[in-house]
């Protein structure tokens, strides 16, 4: 199966500090605004059952709600215990003020 891309958000809808939850088919997906680049990770801490989008950002990090583990959104490491192991990222583009993912 190939990736492919879909729309999935406007870039009025991204808050620099506050990441945004979008599905696309069954893949939760968190999306961020740094630096007026767009960046797309798994919606869901590595650590526990949480969603990163009920976090915030600071800088190209995203800290989990729950136990404040800190991810890079650039490359989905972990940046913070108590994770460990990274999350998935998504290749994201701004076109024309709308906002796509490969999935």
């Amino acid at each position: 199966m190939t990736a492919e891309w879909h729309q999935v958000a406007t870039l009025d809808e991204l808050d620099p500090d506050y990441p945004k939850r979008v599905m696309v088919g069954r893949a939760e997906i968190a999306l961020y605004i740094v630096e007026g680049k767009v960046y797309a990770t798994a919606d869901l801490c590595s650590h526990a059952y949480a969603r990163l989008s009920n976090g915030h950002v600071e800088g190209f990090q995203v800290f989990c709600p729950v136990h404040q583990a800190s991810f890079d959104i650039r490359t989905g490491a972990a940046t913070a215990e108590p994770a460990e192991d990274p999350i998935p990222t998504y290749p994201a583009e701004l076109r024309d003020g709308a906002i796509f993912v490969q999935v």
